[in-house]
């Protein structure tokens, strides 16, 4: 006789912040994960955080890890074929792996646009597409990690800018095609967050610096957001309590974006890569 069935989730970007978060969340709800990182330091450690995690919950699940750039058609299929090898199944796939990269047009590089765009949107689409089939199989749910600079204006990080508008409008139109498969999909939308992302929009690269610069914007406590909290508007969107949510873009910003638009005058970012 069988046991239950153990879900399982790919979580790219998952080697530090929002992504290892969520990816430690899923393993404390029992699923079995896969974890995707260019860092394999830090993805080794988030891969034995979730294993404990899993442990400390009484649960028998098991994880992976696949490390690699997403840009390249090799390791997203391995993401897949390794996830299926090891759990048979895929349930939930979060697509959060990206990079900041920009500056003024004026000293914007084709080199620079290309990445980000190759990276923060061609790399979720050509993901999705091959997940596909599996999470057809299984009814499962995508979530996109957009960002609220999806709908806001700014010259400073143009082509993150427009990869994020991007994202917003995939999620849309996919899911008019997932939708009859059984499969959802939606978006997360985080403001400020206190990952080391942010630390690029300081000075210096302080990453103190850089929160303080969104506070007096921030309604809400006025301090930034946390990685827990995102992750928990992932794992709620990928869950059955948002069954009926699909199609949908949902900012997790402290009312950020609805306050005024901060972007336009912070001092253009550091190189994140």
């Amino acid at each position: 006789m069988s046991g239950p069935v153990v879900k399982s989730a790919i979580v790219t970007g998952s080697s530090s912040g929002i992504g290892e978060v969520t990816a430690l969340l899923f393993a404390r709800q029992g699923y079995h994960v896969t974890l995707c990182g260019q860092d394999c330091g830090r993805l080794q450690e988030a891969v034995d955080k979730c294993r404990q995690a899993g442990a400390a919950g009484g649960h028998s699940n098991r994880f992976i890890s696949v490390a690699g750039d997403m840009t390249d058609s090799g390791v997203r299929r391995k993401v897949l074929d390794d996830t299926m090898a090891a759990f048979g199944r895929l349930d939930v796939l979060v697509a959060n792996h990206g990079i900041m990269k920009g500056g003024f047009l004026a000293d914007l590089t084709e080199e620079d646009f290309d990445t980000t765009i190759d990276t923060n949107l061609k790399s979720f689409v050509f993901l999705i597409k091959d997940a596909v089939p599996h999470l057809e199989q299984t009814k499962g749910s995508i979530v996109c990690v957009s960002s609220i600079l999806s709908t806001l204006t700014g010259s400073m990080l143009l082509p993150y800018f427009l990869s994020k508008a991007a994202i917003d409008h995939l999620v849309r139109c996919l899911a008019l095609e997932l939708g009859p498969k059984g499969i959802r999909i939606n978006a997360v939308n985080p403001g400020a967050i206190k990952s080391r992302i942010i630390r690029f929009l300081g000075p210096g690269g302080d990453p103190d610096a850089a929160e303080n610069l969104f506070g007096p914007c921030l309604p809400l406590a006025g301090q930034a957001s946390t990685a827990q909290e995102q992750a928990d508007a992932i794992f709620f969107l990928a869950s059955d309590q948002a069954r009926f949510i699909h199609g949908q873009c949902l900012a997790v910003d402290g009312g950020l974006s609805v306050k005024g638009n901060p972007f336009n005058w912070l001092p253009p970012p550091q190189d994140s890569s």
